[in-house]
């Protein structure tokens, strides 16, 4: 068994526990050169996404022994891309970061439901200044959309049910899902829009939802409705966005996703009224974000060595 590894965040707990599980040789690949050179007679290749490029894909292409692709990334846009050996079966890591996700979404939501950018716009000014009182709002009893209903998307449904919202999941195919109180397919979307007080985007990039929150979908939104990005940049139009705050199309949005990444200091976006926007940290949870990767990733490589089923699989023909 031989096995490539990439890792950055987290990577001192995911060697350790590659390396208690690994009966063969482990390669720490730190630049795209070293994985390259390995990856012709791997087993396995364990890397986040963002490394992923035409040239490992092409390297991989030539590795007959190549079954398995296990990201450590949730998302999978560089792989979709450039492509995968048809006889390895590729996984991503979103189980691993659902909770600091789901909980960076509600924290964005939350702040801009309860108005604390004005709070501490005012701050600095000593200014006891209540004007914005009769825009506070809360999930309770309000409705939430969240599309994408993968391990992050269902946690941020968990975390909206508790606190009371009534959540509408969307997906591909409308089946029902247990995490939320309504379910439709993604081919319905705008018929629930004009619904939603609050959105939360925790759906993979892909060509299907390149901008699928585009100037129409936002007119269609309530003007009171908020809207969180933690998925990908590109899942929204962004120009039409800044153009919907600008407008007063909808109340606000928090985005920790943008397209491209960083995003450009001249972008208007940087300067949209009531908009939240943190630098794609969400993920971020200290010594816990490397744990659950090495226990994730541990896993599914231990359930491919004995030849049993491995977990998180995703569809990259999707």
């Amino acid at each position: 068994m031989k096995v490539v590894l990439h890792a950055t965040l987290g990577k001192t707990a995911i060697v350790e526990r590659l390396r208690a599980i690994v009966q063969g040789e482990l390669v720490i690949a730190d630049d795209p050169a070293t994985a390259i050179a390995a990856l012709p007679d791997a087993d396995a290749f364990v890397g986040t996404d963002f490394f992923y490029s035409a040239e490992l894909a092409s390297a991989a292409a030539s590795a007959p022994r190549l079954r398995l692709i296990q990201l450590l990334t949730a998302g999978y846009d560089r792989v979709a891309q450039f492509g995968a050996p048809a006889q390895a079966t590729v996984c991503n890591a979103g189980a691993a970061y659902a909770p600091a996700v789901a909980t960076h979404a509600l924290a964005l939501l939350l702040a801009l439901q309860r108005q604390i950018p004005a709070i501490l716009a005012d701050q600095p000014r000593h200014a006891w200044e209540r004007g914005f009182a009769p825009r506070l709002t809360t999930p309770a009893k309000a409705t939430a959309v969240v599309i994408g209903l993968g391990p992050i998307g269902q946690e941020i449904a968990r975390l909206l049910r508790a606190f009371d919202a009534h959540v509408i999941g969307v997906n591909r195919s409308g089946a029902a899902h247990a995490c939320v109180d309504e379910t439709i397919a993604i081919s319905a979307l705008n018929d629930v829009l004009p619904r939603a007080d609050s959105i939360v985007l925790a759906l993979p990039l892909g060509p299907q939802s390149r901008h699928l929150i585009d100037a129409r979908a936002l007119a269609l939104c309530k003007k009171s409705a908020f809207i969180v990005n933690i998925s990908r940049g590109a899942v929204m139009d962004q120009m039409a966005l800044t153009d919907a705050l600008k407008s007063g199309a909808i109340a606000g949005a928090a985005v920790d996703v943008t397209d491209p990444e960083p995003l450009p200091p001249e972008h208007p976006l940087w300067d949209a009224p009531n908009l939240i926007l943190s630098p794609h940290v969400s993920g971020a949870c200290g010594p816990l974000a490397g744990e659950r990767l090495a226990d994730l990733a541990g896993d599914n490589l231990l359930r491919f060595m004995k030849g049993e089923a491995v977990s998180h699989v995703i569809d990259l023909g999707a």
